[in-house]
C-alpha cells in the first residue's frame, strides 16, 4: 500500500513539474543595444510586431496588459507577434516571469539588464518623453508608438490596428 501512495505522489509531483515547465513563459535578458535594435526591427510583409515597455511596479502599465491578452486571443491565426520588455530591476526576474505567468501574458518576454535609461529611451523612439507603458506597433509600411496606457481595449484595438 505504501509503494503505491509513493508511485502516486511520484506521478503527481513529476505531472505538475512538467505541466508547469511547459506553461512557463521564458524571461529574457537584453542590454540596452538589443532593445534598441528590437525596437527598429523590420516587419515582414503582412506581418504586425506590437512592442511594449512595461514594468510590474507601473500601476497603468499592470492595468492596460489584459487588453494585449485579449487582443491575442482575438488574433489566432493572424500574422501578429507581440513582445513585452520590462522595465522592472534585474533583481526581480523570478517576481517578472511569476507575473507574466499568472496574467498569461502572449508574446515573446524581455527584461533589460544593462541600459543608461536616457540614451535608451531616445533611441529607441525620438517621440518618446519616458513614460511607460510606451507601446510601438511596427508594420512593413510604418511604425507607430503610444506613450501611456490605453484607456480601453477599444483604444488599444484601434491602435494595433493600422
Amino acid at each position: 500500500m505504501r509503494a503505491k501512495q509513493l508511485y502516486t505522489f511520484i506521478l503527481l509531483f513529476f505531472t505538475v513539474f512538467v505541466f508547469n515547465s511547459i506553461n512557463a513563459q521564458k524571461l529574457s535578458v537584453m542590454n540596452g543595444a538589443e532593445v534598441i535594435k528590437l525596437a527598429h526591427m523590420q516587419a515582414d510583409s503582412g506581418q504586425t510586431i506590437v512592442i511594449n515597455f512595461w514594468a510590474t511596479w507601473c500601476g497603468p502599465c499592470v492595468r492596460e496588459l489584459p487588453y494585449f491578452v485579449q487582443a491575442d486571443t482575438s488574433l489566432v491565426g493572424e500574422n501578429f507577434k507581440f513582445i513585452f520588455v520590462s522595465f522592472d530591476p534585474l533583481s526581480n526576474q523570478t517576481k517578472v516571469e511569476k507575473f507574466i505567468d499568472k496574467n498569461g501574458l502572449p508574446g515573446t518576454h524581455y527584461i533589460i539588464g544593462n541600459y543608461e535609461m536616457e540614451t535608451l529611451i531616445d533611441q529607441v523612439h525620438t517621440k518618446w518623453e519616458g513614460g511607460i507603458p510606451f507601446t510601438l506597433v511596427i508594420t512593413p509600411k510604418e511604425t507607430k508608438h503610444h506613450e501611456g496606457a490605453f484607456e480601453n481595449f477599444r483604444q488599444f484595438w484601434q491602435f494595433i490596428h493600422l
